[in-house]
């Protein structure tokens, strides 16, 4: 129900503040979102565009964040799965402030 109420109204969901980053220093969700498209940046097949279709349509950086086995995929498929942890292991710096540190783990 939370859900419906913050696509309805445009409501943030809350951050949660165990990272130990301040609710006032969190990256805005625009750029979490431009973070997460520049991981594919060397990626030109369909399925990248489909996950560049679902990161420009997620609400919150939870669904964000839930993008990253996508993320994977596209980026290992035309590279390797070294570089694509590597890539999506960078992108937890974004997310500190909006998620609790015991999700913010490495691949």
């Amino acid at each position: 129900m939370n859900m419906v109420i913050q696509r309805i109204f445009g409501i943030a969901a809350p951050a949660f503040s165990d990272s130990g980053r301040s609710t006032i220093s969190r990256l805005p969700v625009e750029e979490i979102r431009e973070s997460l498209q520049a991981l594919l940046h060397d990626c030109k097949d369909m399925r990248s565009e489909r996950v560049l279709y679902k990161i420009n349509v997620a609400q919150t950086p939870s669904e964000l964040w839930m993008l990253r086995s996508d993320l994977h995929q596209c980026i290992s498929q035309a590279h390797t799965q070294t570089e694509a942890a590597d890539r999506i292991n960078s992108l937890i710096g974004v997310f500190e402030g909006w998620l609790p540190a015991s999700q913010l783990t490495r691949i």
